[in-house]
């Protein structure tokens, strides 16, 4: 991509929004030489960072970045096997703890619902390497301002214990003196600093009386700072345990300084990495602020972009579809100046330049772009003073150039193209260029105000005709782009509305050509019946849009009727289950009582143990099970739409989406999965909207060409945990999970309840009872989770 455009489209004014969103310095480095990118792959790729970085920001509140400093300079001096300063290694510490937060971060993520959707931020993440080793020894070298730590090593943590109590004992003996008869001497009752020396302020004409050292004096010289010989030795002692701690410093950096240049590359590494993280995490910033969208990347060369907005232009910017490229080459835009040709222009190929860089367009997200090698424009005054060139021949010198540069895969715009000169030439010109580019297959806007491009738009296939909308009524443009209108002159119009003599507006009529007079009426026409259509089109959006969210209310209303019905079923049939259980208690009894005594009495008589059995599941028979998943009418509602061959499904056992593929029977189909081919229940079958089934195929296509997909089944889990549940919720997800159990021929489960109130536990306890999958149930070890927790055996 050509410098000259980056400028002229005034592309850096996105990057200057872009920083303020940065927080490390190679973050700013990788700004600093971002440029939009022509290879297809790339910008596609980039562009699903973005998206997966805005994902991620509304999910989860963004990527953890740390501020990290420019470390160009450090990475030098360890290649060279240079002793980091402790500042230098605090520095360091702070790029290698970004690192580890954000692969901790990350690591988070995997049991997301949507983790698989941030696979290009994945590819990045992965190549950072997890320095925690190095990380816990360096914070306990230094902490964040360079300070060396007391833990840095064992050496250094006694020398400066020593320290600190020789200080004690020489500040012990200056108070000492401070509140001794001798303090009559002292000039003021403090102890001082000199060179690192704990002095005390002594008038002058009394120095004898302490002895010692003189360190310094006051600018009068009446107060002299003196070191008193009683503690003179424990200064020096002090003096010897500073030279030992800076020595053990010198040694501890140098160790640690050696120990990094195995890892100089990776380390290197981590730190681009988390820079090319914060400019991803940048642009998803960005994209929030200012409404910006993910446009689609065309195999084809067009471009359709739908109610684009200037994008520096923020709320002030009026929303316009651009297509180009769609059965013609060329779009000219005629009319007058300042009705917003130029910045609908700039807008066109600002907004290229950004996707292509990786940054969202403000756009709406169905907008389609094309990635050009190269985009050319000739816009504004661009006259050379130093070539004492005029504007028209500065022009044609840039379009000189343009012309010998540009190919099929580039963008060409051209504003006001043919200005400066005779009209006529201006205008052959113009018209010659523009069918130049469009032989040569190169996408080309086109802004004139020569009415002789209108004709020659309309005349040729590869050109289409537009212009700005101009309100007459208010004499402002509305900035609205036409397509298929040419502009019209609107003099003679604004001249009447304003005032001007009739016998002038008049004669100014009779010298205007005829057929410019019909053309400007046909013109008329066909904005007024756009603008007809434009508002019968706002208007049947309108009701579509309420259409749409009086069928939401709907859904949510249903949702909740639905929801209030399985509660209602859920605590009859719970109902029933205890009134069954306690029955079942009460035979029980009476049963083994009828047992005792037929042994007491010897009698063969009455019921045999046959019947007694019978007797005792016959109330098994009328237990309720307590999941949904079986009702009837709720089965009906759920599938109040049929389901047939083709249709993608969730198949609830495997946790798995297939393609129904044949009807075995009334309740029974095939479905593929993968390479196998299953029958299943229909009541284990759940349906999927279109648009999940869309996303679900479009990501099974992306992953299927670019890497091998990981299994999505999920094994059983030999637990379940019920905790913070509410009590109906509970017993339904219980009791689906021991289906799940029993069909995985899982033995022993556990449940997790917790101690609380007592009522999930109680509950808990009362279906176990009453459940004909439940062999044994007994609460945990006392020295484990004791009754917050029930082991269960299964049949």
């Amino acid at each position: 991509m050509n410098k000259k455009i980056l400028k002229t489209l005034e592309f850096d004014q996105i990057k200057e929004q872009l920083a303020l969103f940065l927080v490390t310095a190679q973050g700013k480095h990788k700004l600093d030489i971002l440029e939009p990118s022509s290879d297809r792959q790339k910008v596609s790729i980039l562009l699903d960072q973005t998206d997966q970085a805005l994902l991620i920001t509304r999910r989860r509140g963004g990527i953890p970045l740390e501020p990290v400093d420019d470390l160009n300079e450090i990475f030098k001096r360890i290649k060279i096997k240079a002793t980091l300063s402790s500042t230098e290694l605090a520095a360091l510490e702070k790029s290698i703890r970004s690192g580890k937060k954000i692969l901790d971060f990350f690591k988070s993520l995997e049991d997301e619902a949507w983790y698989d959707n941030i696979k290009q931020l994945l590819f990045v993440v992965d190549r950072l390497t997890d320095f925690s080793r190095l990380d816990d020894l360096l914070s306990k070298t230094v902490d964040d301002r360079g300070s060396v730590l007391d833990t840095a090593s064992v050496q250094l943590g006694h020398i400066r214990k020593n320290k600190l109590t020789t200080e004690n004992q020489v500040r012990s003996k200056l108070s000492a003196i401070l509140k001794s008869s001798q303090s009559k001497y002292l000039s003021e009752k403090i102890i001082s600093s000199r060179d690192g020396v704990l002095v005390i302020a002594v008038k002058s004409e009394f120095r004898k009386r302490f002895g010692g050292v003189i360190h310094d004096q006051s600018q009068s010289g009446l107060t002299l700072f003196i070191e008193p010989e009683s503690v003179t030795g424990l200064n020096e002692h002090l003096h010897e345990l500073g030279v030992q701690e800076k020595n053990e410093i010198n040694r501890i950096l140098a160790e640690i300084s050696k120990s990094l240049f195995p890892y100089f590359e990776q380390l290197r590494l981590n730190d681009q990495l988390i820079g090319e993280l914060d400019l991803i995490q940048a642009k998803a910033r960005l994209a929030e602020q200012m409404n910006a969208n993910k446009p689609v990347v065309s195999d084809r060369k067009i471009v359709s972009l739908i109610n684009a907005r200037h994008p520096v232009l923020g709320a002030d910017a009026v929303a316009n579809d651009i297509a180009l490229g769609d059965g013609y080459s060329a779009l000219i835009i005629t009319g007058p100046n300042t009705g917003g040709k130029t910045v609908l222009m700039k807008t066109l190929g600002l907004l290229s330049l950004m996707a292509q860089s990786g940054i969202f367009i403000t756009a709406d997200p169905d907008s389609e772009i094309f990635v050009f090698d190269d985009i050319f424009a000739d816009i504004g005054d661009e006259q050379s003073l130093e070539q004492s060139l005029s504007t028209f021949s500065s022009h044609m010198d840039n379009i000189k150039s343009i012309v010998e540069n540009a190919d099929e895969n580039s963008l060409v715009l051209l504003d006001e193209l043919g200005a400066g000169t005779d009209p006529g030439e201006g205008s052959a010109l113009a018209m010659a260029i523009i069918e130049y580019f469009s032989e040569h297959k190169v996408l080309n806007l086109t802004t004139t105000h020569y009415p002789e491009l209108k004709i020659f738009a309309d005349q040729n296939d590869f050109a289409i005709n537009a212009s700005m909308e101009f309100d007459v009524k208010s004499l402002r443009p509305t900035y609205k782009l036409l397509m298929g209108i040419p502009g019209q002159s609107n003099a003679l119009t604004i001249s009447r509305r304003l005032g001007l003599r009739k016998e002038i507006l008049d004669k100014a009529e009779s010298y205007v050509d005829p057929q410019d007079q019909k053309l400007n009426e046909l013109i008329k026409g066909l904005v007024s019946q756009r603008a007809d259509l434009s508002a019968k089109q706002v208007s049947l959006k309108n009701s579509l849009d309420q259409a749409k969210i009086k069928n939401q209310q709907l859904e949510l209303q249903l949702a909740s009727i639905d929801k209030q019905a399985n509660e209602k079923i859920l605590e009859a049939k719970n109902e029933a289950n205890r009134i069954i259980a306690k029955t079942k208690d009460e035979s029980k009894k009476i049963i083994d009582q009828i047992r005792r005594e037929r042994l007491q009495n010897g009698r063969q008589g009455g019921r045999n143990e046959q019947e007694l059995q019978r007797l005792a599941h016959g109330l098994d028979k009328l237990r309720q099970d307590g999941s949904l998943e079986k009702n009837k009418v709720l089965k009906k509602a759920k599938y109040n739409k049929a389901l047939k061959i083709g249709q993608d499904v969730m198949v609830t056992p495997y946790h798995q989406v297939g393609t129904i593929i044949d009807k075995i029977s009334n309740n029974q189909w095939q479905v593929q999965l993968g390479i196998l081919k299953v029958n299943v229940d229909q009541d284990q079958l759940e349906r999927i909207s279109d648009a999940e089934s869309k996303k679900i195929h479009q990501q099974t296509q992306t992953k299927a060409s670019t890497r091998v997909v990981k299994n999505s089944s999920k094994s059983v889990s030999g637990h379940i945990d019920l905790r913070g549940e509410r009590y109906e919720q509970a017993m339904i997800d219980l009791d689906r999970y021991l289906d799940q159990a029993v069909l995985n021929n899982l033995g022993t489960i556990e449940i997790i309840h917790g101690k609380g109130s007592g009522a999930l536990r109680q509950g808990v306890t009362q279906m176990l009872r009453s459940d004909r999958r439940v062999k044994s149930h007994q609460f945990a070890n006392p020295n484990g989770a004791g009754d917050g927790a029930t082991i269960v055996e299964l049949r």
